[in-house]
């Protein structure tokens, strides 16, 4: 079994974690399950204008409080 000093144990320990991060980040900003979106306009009547110029969402996913 071949052994490696520090430095090599190093270098294999920030190349795993560059390509584990560059990995979470392909798979949340380039995901394929959101390519090849129709962009669609709001249905109003004619004159009615929008009640507010932007939208803001707050998203909390899988948030639990546990009491016990």
């Amino acid at each position: 079994m071949a052994r490696i000093n520090r430095f090599g144990f190093l270098a294999i320990a920030m190349a795993f974690h560059v390509v584990y991060i560059y990995s979470i980040f392909d798979i949340y900003f380039v995901s394929p399950i959101v390519s090849g979106m129709r962009e669609f306009e709001p249905v109003r009547a004619v004159g009615v204008e929008a009640p507010a110029k932007r939208l803001v969402l707050f998203v909390g996913r899988n948030k639990t409080f546990n009491s016990g």
